[in-house]
């Protein structure tokens, strides 16, 4: 779960944690296809005024069913185990407004892009806005993947939507572009011109007057790396300002779509801190924390929403305005959106051009087929938050081979990897067959220099201690501060006392050596090893001193134990020959490691070994 922290930018807090969060609040609704409100008032106009609000959040550009997506069949019912879908929630969104007698909104809590291929089109067709457009989003607000690419790719991007006949509305009220940098003036061009608004009001059929603004929560946008020179304000100051706006204005209701998120303790829970502080908000429809709130939270008098993440659910929420004034909670669904629903035909066909429109660009640079088979597993293979994992154990260990197989003079004997960058599982379906989009969705952040999609890995030299140390971001830190800093590894076995304080939780380091785990020195800070991780997780570790007072320290080296400033100089480079950096992307290195495993059914497909299916023992505790 996340949280707001000092120590927000030590290591991987990418975004929000593993895939799904793993806590639920109360239990789960009725599934349905159509809307759950009982009608039986009659016209909603013999009564007090009432809204139904729809929300969604974290679609990550996920449009197609979570699972394999060789398996989702939108246009087919109760055939396949996948999950959520834009063409099931479009059905879905359409039966409720047509049954309802209620007007009916539709927001989203941010973060709609960087997660699943279809981001790669982001600039060319801005393939998920232009999804928002055909669903009928009444409002969005800005998450911190959109500006995975810089601020000036946003600003192309909802450019490009424009220009493609999007119209929905954008809420940004603490994102603040530079007025003197031009590295975001495509972003600031669209704040200039009102395209994206601080402050919204929209009448209803019913006469009701909402209000609206949109909030980039503090942990959401200090996990936002690349976002500079754009800089996102506090939001309990921009959050004031914009109610105080919006009562002046008029507004019967304000709602606040805010990328933030919730977790179990109240003191560093965002949206609940915001309701606390800032009155007047009547509902936050939130995201960011990936948490599917099957009922609503009530704090300060604010109705705090949230619908977990990747389409696969939709919240609905009916509110009736109170004659003291105010707004009640008449009703609330969160819809899990499976295959008992038909998708929408249209949305299908859409969703179908921009697989074409991969095909025949990304992907044919790449040399990947969107649903070309890759590999089989026998089961799922899972993140187990704030725990060792099997998918954990073979993502680095996915690192640690690819890299010595690709320099095998000197090979890396340890790689890591943090919760937080691992953006899916490897979901086995009825077939257990892999394809290449499914692969991708694990580790599909980032952008390297090279302009190909993806973080690349690099390689350094660190010391026992330095072991020792990463060892201790997972014991000292992870229990506090959230799942998204537990770190997996290979090569390597911490020995953990999660009961030490900060800095004493690791009290042991071996190394696989010949087959064998060999006990290191943990004080020695001479002997060398070459270790692997992701390039944003090590642009991150030059901070990890200051923000623990010098108690956990990390320090990249090169061969000759210098310590290296500048991470991205690590680069592990897989065709020295050729100019400049080939790097080698976390998907790719998933994907080679599993198609080194023999096809054992004789399908033509490698078999990943069943051994990946739990966790292998690398994190224990300590004796």
């Amino acid at each position: 779960m996340n949280r707001v922290c000092l120590l927000v930018s030590i290591v991987s807090l990418v975004s929000c944690g593993p895939p799904t969060d793993d806590k639920t609040y109360g239990e789960p609704g009725v599934l349905d296809t159509g809307s759950v409100i009982p009608d039986d008032s009659g016209d909603s106009s013999d009564g007090p005024p009432t809204i139904t609000i729809l929300h969604t959040n974290d679609w990550q550009s996920h449009m197609l069913g979570w699972g394999p997506n060789l398996e989702y069949t939108p246009d087919l019912t109760g055939d396949d185990t996948t999950v959520g879908g834009l063409a099931r929630i479009k059905t879905l969104v359409d039966e409720i407004r047509g049954a309802s007698t209620n007007p009916v909104v539709l927001y989203d809590g941010g973060d709609w892009m960087a997660g699943a291929l279809f981001q790669l089109l982001g600039t060319t067709h801005a393939s998920e806005l232009q999804m928002m457009e055909m669903l009928g989003y009444d409002a969005i607000c800005l998450g911190n993947h959109e500006f995975d690419w810089g601020p000036n790719a946003l600003g192309e991007i909802i450019a490009k939507a424009d220009e493609l006949g999007v119209t929905v509305p954008i809420l940004a009220s603490n994102t603040q572009p530079s007025v003197d940098d031009p590295d975001d003036d495509a972003l600031e061009a669209l704040f200039d011109s009102g395209r994206i608004e601080t402050v919204r009001i929209d009448t209803l059929d019913n006469g009701i007057q909402v209000g609206l603004f949109g909030l980039m929560g503090a942990e959401a946008g200090a996990v936002s790396p690349m976002a500079g020179p754009t800089e996102f304000t506090d939001a309990t100051e921009a959050a004031t300002l914009a109610v105080e706006t919006l009562q002046a204005m008029g507004a019967d209701i304000i709602i606040a779509l805010s990328h933030s998120g919730i977790s179990d303790n109240i003191a560093t829970s965002e949206d609940e801190q915001l309701a606390l502080r800032v009155p007047g908000i009547d509902v936050i429809v939130g995201g960011h924390s990936h948490t599917p709130l099957f009922e609503p939270i009530t704090t300060g008098g604010t109705i705090i929403l949230q619908a977990g993440a990747y389409t696969q659910f939709l919240g609905e929420l009916e509110l009736e305005q109170k004659d003291s004034g105010g707004w009640a909670v008449k009703a609330y669904t969160l819809h899990e959106v499976t295959d008992t629903l038909a998708g929408d035909g249209a949305v299908t066909e859409k969703v179908d051009e921009f697989v074409e429109a991969l095909e025949l660009g990304p992907l044919a640079d790449l040399g990947f087929g969107f649903n070309e088979p890759l590999f089989q597993i026998d089961g799922d293979i899972v993140v187990e938050a704030c725990a060792e994992s099997g998918l954990g154990d073979f993502i680095t260990d996915a690192f640690r081979h690819h890299l010595s197989s690709l320099d095998p003079g000197n090979p890396v004997v340890a790689a890591f990897e943090s919760q937080g960058v691992i953006r899916d599982n490897f979901v086995a379906g009825v077939s257990g067959v892999e394809a290449f989009s499914d692969a991708f969705r694990v580790m599909p952040l980032g952008l390297g220099g090279d302009g190909v999609p993806g973080y690349g890995l690099v390689t350094f030299y660190a010391t026992a201690r330095d072991l020792k140390n990463t060892c201790e971001v997972t014991g000292s830190i992870s229990p506090s501060y959230g799942c998204s800093y537990f770190i997996e590894a290979s090569g390597i076995r911490c020995h953990i006392d999660w009961e030490k304080g900060l800095g004493n939780a690791a009290r042991g380091v071996d190394l696989w050596q010949d087959g064998a785990w060999v006990p290191l020195d943990i004080t020695d800070t001479t002997e060398l090893h070459r270790v692997a991780v992701d390039s944003y997780v090590a642009s991150l570790m030059s901070s990890l001193a200051e923000l623990t007072f010098n108690t956990v320290i990390i320090n990249p080296k090169d061969a000759d134990g210098n310590i290296i400033e500048d991470t991205s100089t690590a680069l592990f480079d897989k065709d020295p020959d050729t100019p400049g950096v080939q790097e080698v992307k976390l998907w790719e290195a998933i994907i080679a490691y599993a198609q080194t495993f023999e096809d054992t059914d004789g399908d033509g497909l490698p078999n990943v070994p069943a051994s990946y299916l739990e966790a292998a023992g690398r994190i224990i505790d300590a004796e």
